[in-house]
This record gives structure tokens, sequence and C-alpha cells, in this order.
């Protein structure tokens, strides 16, 4: 029978072997869709926000890849707005926005390095990160 001591050791081994397969295999499999969905943009070359909006609408990987992690909801009520941060598991297959904007029209403001899109009761709030766009917030 083997000791506590040498069942820790091999406890230990084991978790030690784990973490390098999940750090070396597992990890990079789950971010490589946000690396890929961020070709094409950079601080050296900002994304154009015409050419990203219609992208974000139709294709749903690329807008999970493109909406912050947490994203954070904001809700208007009586009592004043109020803040939640939703994480990407939460949101990742809600309708898109393109869907919705199909359903009650858009209309589009813009900063720089910001923009609003009203689409219907929502207002979804996109920033310019590192040269590329992101929804960071909706609030209704």
């Amino acid at each position: 029978m083997l000791s506590k001591r040498a069942m820790f050791l091999m406890l230990l081994a084991g978790g030690l072997v784990g973490g390098m397969w999940y750090s070396t295999r597992l990890l990079p499999s789950l971010t490589k869709g946000v690396q890929t969905m961020r070709k094409g943009c950079g601080a050296k070359a900002p994304e154009s926000f015409d050419a990203f909006l219609p992208r974000y609408q139709a294709d749903r990987l690329f807008a999970n890849a493109r909406t912050a992690d947490p994203l954070q909801k904001v809700l208007n009520g009586a009592e004043g707005p109020t803040t939640t941060m939703v994480p990407r598991t939460a949101y990742r297959s809600q309708e898109l926005l393109g869907e919705i904007v199909k359903k009650h029209g858009m209309s589009v403001r813009r900063d720089v390095g910001q923009a609003e899109v009203e689409a219907g009761p929502v207002i979804y709030r996109f920033r310019l990160q590192g040269g590329c766009w992101e929804l960071w917030q909706a609030e209704s």
C-alpha cells in the first residue's frame, strides 16, 4: 500500500501533467476563434466600422469573438439603471444583431473610436480596441 506522501506526490505529478496538457492543447483551441477573428485589423491598421458591422450582423462566430467577455448589460428601470456583467456562455446563442435589425430597423451614431447601433428597444455600444471593433455594452 502506498503511503500518504507517495499518494500526494502521484496526485501532484498527475496534476502537473494534466495542467501542461490543458495549457498546450485545450487553451489554444479555445482562443483560436478569437485570434482568427482579429485578422485584418490592428493598432497600425484600424478596422472600418462600415466593413465590420455587416459581418458582425450576419456571422455568429465573428459576433461572439467580437463581443466583450463579459458583456456589460444595462437595464433602465423605474428605480434607475442597473448594470450586470453577462458571460459569453450566456449570450453566445442569442439572436444575431442582423435578425433584430430586420425586425426593428436601426440607426447608427459614430464618434471617434465609438459607435452606437439602436435597434428596437436596445442600444448596442461598440468601441475600437487595439484597432478592432467590439461590442462592449447593450442598454435597454
